[in-house]
């Protein structure tokens, strides 16, 4: 199920060589990275590099088949990370029968905000992948391993999804508190093998920049939490649920807390340490999701696993009070198939735009070219420039954030940006892109560019550059 979705996501225009935000961020961080520009010293960059080095291998092929076939390839790719993560989540309950995992795997395949993670290319997906693998070693059949070697390497992968993107740290701390009876067996291992799943693929950047390293990574993400307006409750429920407006949401988040408390509270075997694993880990990521002063969709995908885990957990007991044992499998199945409708109506009517006729039309290749996203960039091969000097800024967006304390720093860096860049494709007019602390940079575009496109893209050229594309 969780494939085909993907697949059927991909299908729609634009979805597998058009542009969507953070996927060509990442990708574009590991194409600088191969070419020798490293993030946190040459340029800013939110997360962990943990994303970057994965997209590595897709970043070297792109010097062969160009950037826009290279984002079409990690976007295939994403179809075999829904496929694993649904495939661990069923390991790790399938001990406990067809009904458990049918539930687990079920919620995990159709569940929207992992959709939308998996079909945009976010990183929520692949830190529940290394999250899942690493519970999956340390966990034998429901119990907690007694074997240090499986701690230190499951450690490993729960500290390599940390260094994807931080939150990871969330059920590396649910683990690592299963392991206090046995410190020296379990605790020691389990915490040595997160440190070095971080620090392994995390240390020649930071060692290469190590302020820039902590400013962006974790200043960058502490910037995330305060703010004047915050996103409503209700649309934080929509994104951990099924979606729909406030009340739609609302009613939801109540039926599914409804169902796992009382599941819950059905007397029977005892809860094995898988069981507690999820629940706890639950509870946790859920409490996350109401940090953060924005919001969006994916941050919901970290939440997927441990969700779809609790339920067949819930379900599973509740089953154990009804005789006829196929009805509950039949209830379980419909409500699958309901939300997989849902899904279905909801892809067909998706599409994404691909900038890439209207960039090639205007950028030539090779041109040193800035965008307020390098979405418009990486699809239509204008990511990488040959102009000696060219700004090495991936992501505008990220470094306002990060330099939201420090106006100063952050007006010069994109004063040194722009005024290296001979092409600058935005989304909108300069206005909207370069406002408040940084509205002055308005006047330096004005006075240096001439507006050549507007409408669903705006294309700025500066003056005596040459206008054209070479085309693909």
């Amino acid at each position: 199920m969780a494939a085909a979705l993907d697949a059927l996501q991909l299908a729609r225009p634009g979805y597998l060589l058009g542009g969507t935000p953070d996927i060509s961020v990442y990708l574009g961080t590991a194409i600088r990275l191969v070419h020798g520009v490293l993030p946190y010293r040459d340029f800013v960059l939110v997360q962990p590099p943990g994303g970057t080095l994965l997209l590595s291998p897709a970043a070297l092929l792109s010097d062969l088949v160009g950037t826009r076939w290279a984002l079409a390839m990690v976007r295939l790719g994403a179809i075999l990370v829904a496929v694993a993560n649904v495939l661990l989540v069923g390991r790790l309950v399938r001990h406990h029968g067809r009904l458990q995992t049918l539930v687990a795997c079920g919620v995990m395949a159709v569940l929207p905000a992992e959709v939308y993670a998996l079909n945009a290319g976010l990183l929520e997906p692949l830190v529940d992948l290394f999250c899942l693998l690493g519970a999956a070693i340390v966990l034998d059949s429901g119990a907690l391993s007694s074997s240090w070697r499986r701690w230190l390497i499951g450690g490993a992968a729960i500290g390599f999804g940390v260094a994807v993107k931080l939150p990871a740290v969330v059920p590396a701390l649910v683990l690592g508190a299963a392991c206090l009876p046995e410190v020296r067996r379990r605790l020691v291992p389990f915490g040595g093998g997160v440190v070095a799943g971080f620090a392994l693929p995390s240390v020649a950047f930071i060692a290469a920049a190590p302020g820039s390293f902590f400013r962006d990574v974790v200043g960058g993400q502490l910037g995330r939490v305060p703010d004047a307006s915050r996103a409503s409750v209700a649309t934080r429920l929509a994104g951990i649920t099924v979606g729909g407006g406030g009340d739609v949401a609302v009613g939801i988040t109540l039926a599914l807390l409804a169902v796992i408390v009382l599941g819950l509270a059905v007397r029977g075997r005892r809860r094995d340490a898988s069981e507690w694993f999820a629940i706890a880990a639950a509870l946790l990521v859920a409490g996350v999701q109401f940090v953060p002063s924005q919001y969006y969709p994916q941050y919901a995908a970290l939440l997927a696993p441990f969700l779809a885990l609790s339920l067949a957990t819930a379900v599973d007991r509740l089953a154990g009070l009804v005789r006829r044992r196929v009805l509950v499998l039949a209830a379980v199945a419909a409500c699958l198939a309901a939300v997989l409708a849902g899904q279905v109506v909801a892809i067909e009517a998706s599409s994404v735009s691909d900038p890439a006729a209207a960039v090639d039309a205007v950028v030539p290749p090779g041109g040193c070219t800035l965008s307020n996203g390098p979405r418009m960039l990486v699809p239509s091969d204008r990511f990488v420039s040959t102009t000696p000097g060219c700004t090495a800024m991936v992501d505008p967006f990220g470094t306002m954030l990060t330099f939201a304390g420090d106006d100063g720093a952050g007006v010069a860096l994109f004063r040194a940006a722009i005024s290296h860049a001979d092409y600058l494709v935005l989304t909108g007019g300069v206005a909207g892109w370069l406002s408040g602390p940084y509205t002055p940079l308005q006047a330096v575009v004005t006075g240096d560019f001439h507006l050549v496109r507007s409408g669903d893209l705006w294309i700025y050229v500066r003056d005596g550059s040459p206008v054209g594309g070479g085309g693909r």
